[in-house]
């Protein structure tokens, strides 16, 4: 019993730490048994004592007070699992724990892991995510952890370098790599029978330098910018919101989300919040001589800000993502995509989105 309730403590301590966070880990029992499953009583003594930030193993040692190679073969099966994300400077190995979102709960189902009890994980995931506990800290007023990419094709003809910004395929180009994964979504989802027709497997990209770690860790497999390319028009085709990191300089992921499944869109389609996640700088505009009042755009709009009244469709400029979908299944070409009056502009870098959502919260 002793083994038991010391492990429960040192979870209890993982919790808060993981919480420091700039998307921190609100107290529910469903909480417990998630980190329980996935940390071992090592790795959650490690976690719990884990340094804030990218660091040095040296850094780790400090906090830790253990010795090197013990540490290294620790985070060697951290990584494995996601809860430690490991990159390189300056030729130097740099660790981060990862956080749960975006973080461990997506690296748990970006691939099928027979030694995880993935159907009671995705139960326990479903129900810490719609918590009012994680609502209010995941989907907190002000800046969002995801911003949507634009469809290329329903931008307009002319585009400037800061149009680019907002092009799904333009990222892909300037990251020269990548990696192909399961939606870890859908996967969930699929594990609860409650998944959609879009696709599971390799849709989610991941681009850069975060792709080493996902392909070296078998989360998911390297795609070449061509492949990564194609894999973007699939996603249209399914009529998939393009969303990734909210940053202007390269995002590391880019997801193919669907209204149903997607964590981000379920903020708007289930809990109504119009915060949810970072438009575009554009705006869905209909012409009405143009339309043929087909409703298509109505039919594949992913979180149903279109709705048909009469026989034109209305666009619900509160909620409008200015992703392009509707603009790529509109028929007749009534649907355009205008520059919003408000101009909507990220953070940055990665860092900087950190900084102004722990300065947001008072963590900084």
């Amino acid at each position: 019993m002793g083994h038991l309730a010391g492990k429960e403590e040192i979870i209890k301590q993982l919790r808060e730490r993981i919480d420091k966070n700039p998307i921190g880990l609100p107290e529910h029992p469903s909480i417990y048994e998630i980190l329980s499953i996935l940390f071992t009583e090592k790795e959650a003594e490690l976690g719990a004592k884990f340094p804030l930030g990218v660091v040095s193993i040296e850094e780790i040692q400090k906090a830790v007070g253990k010795d090197k190679d013990e540490l290294e073969e620790v985070l060697k099966g951290m990584m494995k699992k996601g809860l430690v994300v490991r990159s390189t400077k300056d030729g130097q190995p740099r660790y981060l724990l990862s956080p749960a979102f975006v973080g461990f709960f997506e690296f748990t189902f970006m691939r099928t892991n027979e030694s995880l009890p993935m159907k009671r994980l995705a139960e326990l995931m479903h129900t810490y995510k719609n918590t009012p506990e994680f609502i209010r800290e995941f989907f907190s007023p002000g800046t969002t952890r995801g911003r949507v990419y634009a469809y290329t094709d329903a931008l307009p003809p002319v585009k400037s370098e800061v149009l680019s910004f907002y092009e799904a395929a333009e990222y892909i180009k300037r990251a020269g790599r990548g990696s192909l994964s399961k939606c870890y979504c859908r996967h969930e989802a699929w594990h609860l029978g409650k998944n959609c027709s879009a696709p599971i497997e390799d849709i989610c990209m991941s681009l850069g330098n975060a792709s080493d770690f996902v392909v070296e860790q078998g989360f998911g497999r390297r795609a070449t910018v061509s492949e990564l390319l194609d894999t973007l028009k699939k996603g249209e085709d399914f009529g998939l919101v393009h969303i990734g990191d909210n940053v202007l300089d390269q995002t590391s992921f880019i997801c193919n989300c669907c209204g149903c499944c997607c964590g981000f869109l379920q903020g708007i389609t289930q809990h109504h919040l119009k915060h949810a996640v970072t438009t575009t700088q554009f705006i869905a505009r209909v012409d009405h001589e143009e339309c043929n009042g087909c409703g298509e755009c109505e039919t594949h709009c992913q979180i149903h800000a279109i709705r048909m009244e009469g026989d034109y469709p209305v666009v619900d400029e509160e909620y409008c993502l200015g992703c392009g979908v509707c603009a790529h299944f509109c028929p007749s070409g009534a649907i355009k995509m205008r520059e919003r009056q408000k101009k909507v502009i990220p953070p940055k870098t990665y860092k900087e989105l950190m900084v102004r959502l722990m300065k947001e919260k008072g963590r900084l």
